[in-house]
């Protein structure tokens, strides 16, 4: 039993938050710099859940009604609120070079799954974990836990030990890139970095943030609800005609909340940085429930393996896409710039163009990795359901 019970629905909840909170919070402190706040706040419901101060999420015997709450509405309302700015057309017209390299770094994270799932053998469930790494590098943390939800997979020791080796991959694959303009060696692959980049582009003033209000917050989560609410009539009917044990619910969400967002890509412009900020709580939250049903130790024995299957799909991505760079005229920053799109998204990919000096990079790469965003669960599902 316990300290805290399960029919101590708000101790345990306000626990949750906690947890949540303590993630995100220590994304912006420099003693947790390098330890990514999704790790924070698994590892402490985790340690809290073997303790015995939680009651475990992944306990057959035992019903937590504050975790079925968050098992069964916070990533079906999430995932509309996060891709309300996903707007395809834009992404398409400003993405410009970095786009075709981001998509063939994607080509590259797909065939890299299959090299990795051939060699390196994680047991029954490789091929779901092929298929969950492969969203996380093509669209980052929204489509891992996307991809696991629609897999049955997010309660599975693989899936815990992949979150706890991303992190540390993907911080070791990035201060690698930043080293890349310096290897001498390299740059016969690329063309002459161009002088056109470090131009920082007019600011549209579409582009202008709209501050967070109660207004906003109000029709983000109608809007949400709403999308959450169709798909899931539409995915009973489906894994009806199918006959599926798959999730096809989250499947359904992503692509109604992809079309709503580019049907109506002007009305929700102004919901984007709201409905972003409120999936990201969410998705959060969702993970501190995910992290009372981790066992650390498993976790800790699948680790190793999980790394090298890691590190094979990396090591193929960038020398796929780096052998590629020459015949498309790819220069050396927006071949680093777009490959951090993919591995980490655009939270990432942005700050290292501005960085790198290259102005005129810092909204294509995030745009692309929003791209990534729309596009990772699918792919992903798609790789798990091919190889299992």
């Amino acid at each position: 039993m316990s300290l805290i019970a399960p029919e101590n629905h708000l101790v345990l909840f306000a626990v949750i938050v906690g947890a949540a909170a303590l993630g995100i919070w220590s994304e912006h402190k420099k003693w947790f710099g390098q330890v990514s706040g999704i790790l924070v706040t698994m590892i402490v419901m985790s340690v809290l859940s073997m303790t015995g101060v939680v009651p475990v999420a992944s306990s057959p015997k035992l019903k937590v009604d504050v975790y079925e709450l968050i098992f069964s509405y916070f990533i079906p309302l999430s995932i509309p609120l996060l891709l309300m700015g996903s707007n395809i057309s834009r992404v398409i017209r400003e993405g410009g070079k970095l786009l075709v390299a981001f998509l063939i770094g994607t080509l590259g994270v797909i065939l890299g799954s299959f090299l990795a799932f051939y060699l390196i053998n994680l047991g029954p469930d490789s091929g779901k974990t092929a298929g969950v790494i492969a969203a996380t590098l093509i669209g980052g943390s929204m489509n891992f836990i996307a991809t696991g939800e629609i897999m049955n997979f997010s309660t599975h020791p693989l899936f815990s030990a992949t979150i706890a080796v991303d992190n540390f991959a993907a911080n070791a694959y990035i201060l690698l890139m930043f080293a890349i303009p310096s290897l001498k060696f390299l740059a016969r692959f690329f063309v002459k970095p161009k002088p056109e980049n470090q131009k920082e582009t007019e600011k549209n003033p579409s582009d202008e943030p709209f501050p967070i209000t109660i207004e906003r917050i109000a029709v983000s989560i109608l809007i949400a609800a709403v999308i959450a609410g169709i798909g899931s009539l539409f995915s009973d009917l489906i894994q009806e005609i199918y006959a599926t044990r798959m999730s096809m619910s989250i499947l359904v969400i992503t692509l109604l909340a992809v079309l709503a967002a580019n049907l109506f890509p002007k009305k929700l412009k102004k919901l984007e940085d709201t409905a972003f900020a409120i999936g990201l709580w969410m998705m959060y939250i969702f993970l501190a429930a995910i992290g009372a049903s981790t066992n650390l130790a498993d976790m800790l024995q699948v680790g190793p393996a999980v790394l090298g299957f890691y590190l094979v799909i990396m090591f193929f991505h960038f020398t796929f896409l780096v052998s590629l760079a020459k015949i498309f005229k790819f220069d050396v920053y927006e071949v680093i710039i777009s490959s951090s799109a993919n591995i980490m998204g655009p939270s990432v990919a942005a700050p290292m163009a501005a960085s790198l000096g290259q102005k005129k990079l810092i909204t294509p790469a995030i745009l692309v990795g929003i791209l990534g965003y729309v596009i990772g669960t699918f792919i992903g599902v798609t790789i798990a359901m091919t190889l299992s």
